[in-house]
């Protein structure tokens, strides 16, 4: 009797229609509703995201990695009964779901769970290889087909690999032999690094990252990449971008900044009103930095904005002119000179003081190839390099960038002290010297990088606007400008 009990318990509980198997059908059906509910709530995400016109696949892609995670659905065009939309794959489960162009989800025959190993998994150099190992699993049926990011495949395997070298996403296309198939994205973050770059803004605006505000100007596309996307570790921009969003332009690095700790008013105001402004300057030390107590506006401490000895010199000034070309009664002598500093100064405060920081450009400052301006690019050779200029050549190219939404200017010292105060309140000792980059191209050393603004240790001490006892210009690393909004 008792073992008779005991038999009838043990089918009960496992046999085809026991206790155990309705219990795993029970909860993989809540699983499947589940998961189905995330897919429609974010359809409709997507569908309110286009003012309920119709769903559009980038809308799609975006509502389901808020829903699901980064890379754990796969979206394709398809459709289903003859009515045209997406297929969802649900990576972890193979699940798959048709979502029609109005928002409705019905679910498919499922596809093959697939998972991934890398080897290495950590930082790779250049050239190095990174393996992408695929493993596939088929709800029903057998593995038919893996497809690789290249386009060759390979049949009736469960597991293929494929060797890159850049960071990037790569689709690989499992297959089985029930129909279903699933679009599998592996993300690589440890390969050389292929930088990737919003479309450019029309406006200017206002860009969020980690609770931290930058400004994006009209006609800048900002990083994409997580390398240069957030505020706190260096946010890139451009002003020009390929179809595959990668930079083919000036580029530049912001620098949150108070004026508060880079100038303090004085007397008077400029020609155009401004009031007068003149900055504060620091000294550093590995525990931080400290505002220096010596600084001032005569002729024999450092100080800015203001002239020297040598801005008198005719010579000097006519440099500039030629350059320039236009407003040389701003340097018609040492006095207009004066006057434009000063003005200049108060302009770029005025608009640190509106938009909490400015740019520097990512690399040296060098000289286009097709124009008589300066531009920000790596590869080239330096413009101190290049052409051997005076502090006046420099300070003239240091004007010659120009947009419809910002202007340009060689660095101010109280401009690359913010800098280094930045980079000191992000965990970099600005202190310490790891030798010099003595070559002459732009963005040559990897190992000349700060908060991804290049050219820090080298390629050239740099002068600033920073004036120094009676003839003298202070210099810092090297030779860069930035540039504030007008």
């Amino acid at each position: 009797m008792l073992l008779i009990l005991a038999g009838v318990t043990i089918a009960a509980l496992t046999g085809d229609n026991g206790i155990l198997s309705r219990a795993t059908d029970a909860r993989e059906q809540t699983d499947i509703a589940e998961e189905k509910e995330k897919v429609a709530l974010a359809a409709q995400a997507a569908l309110i995201d286009n003012n309920g016109r119709e769903i559009l696949q980038q809308e799609l892609d975006k509502e389901l990695e808020n829903s699901f995670g980064k890379n754990k659905c796969s979206v394709e065009e398809g459709e289903n009964n003859g009515e045209q939309g997406y297929i969802v794959t649900i990576t972890d489960t193979g699940r798959r779901y048709f979502v029609s162009k109005n928002g409705h989800v019905e679910q498919m025959i499922p596809g093959p769970k697939v998972t991934h190993t890398i080897n290495p998994d950590t930082q790779v150099a250049e050239g190095e290889k990174i393996t992408i190992t695929i493993n596939a699993t088929a709800t029903e049926g057998e593995i038919t087909k893996i497809t690789k990011p290249d386009g060759t495949s390979v049949e009736n395997t469960t597991t293929t690999t494929y060797e890159i070298e850049e960071n990037g996403e790569y689709k690989f296309i499992v297959e089985q032999s029930n129909g279903g198939k699933t679009t599998y994205t592996v993300e690589i973050t440890n390969g050389k690094y292929v930088e990737r770059f919003s479309d450019i803004y029309t406006s200017t605006q206002q860009y969020t990252k980690n609770g931290q505000t930058a400004w994006i100007p009209e006609g800048f596309a900002v990083g994409t990449s997580d390398t240069i996307n957030s505020i706190e570790n260096g946010l890139v921009i451009t002003d020009a971008i390929d179809e595959n969003h990668n930079s083919i332009g000036n580029e530049f690095v912001w620098i949150p900044a108070e004026i508060d700790d880079m100038a303090k008013l004085t007397s008077g105001t400029d020609a155009n009103g401004n009031p007068n402004y003149q900055g504060k300057l620091y000294d550093f030390t590995s525990t931080g930095a400290t505002e220096m107590t010596s600084y001032g506006q005569g002729t024999t401490s450092y100080r800015e904005p203001d002239t020297s000895n040598y801005d008198s010199n005719k010579t000097n000034l006519n440099i500039i002119k030629g350059i320039l070309t236009s407003n040389t009664a701003d340097y018609a002598d040492i006095t207009a000179f004066k006057n434009t500093m000063q003005e200049d100064y108060n302009a770029m405060i005025k608009s640190v003081e509106k938009y909490g920081g400015f740019y520097v450009s990512r690399y040296e400052m060098s000289k286009s190839t097709t124009g008589n301006t300066a531009v920000s690019v790596a590869n080239v050779l330096s413009l101190t390099g290049a052409s051997a200029n005076t502090w006046y050549g420099l300070y003239a190219y240091g004007k010659t960038y120009k947009t419809n939404s910002v202007e340009s200017s060689m660095i101010w010292g109280s401009q690359y002290d913010a800098m280094m105060r930045w980079m000191q309140d992000n965990g970099v000792d600005v202190t310490v010297n790891i030798g010099r980059n003595t070559g002459e191209i732009t963005g040559s050393s990897q190992t000349d990088i700060i908060k991804n603004v290049y050219d820090l240790y080298g390629c050239h001490y740099e002068w600033t606007l920073e004036s120094y006892s009676t003839n003298t210009r202070v210099s810092r690393g090297r030779q860069s400008y930035l540039y504030s909004f007008t």
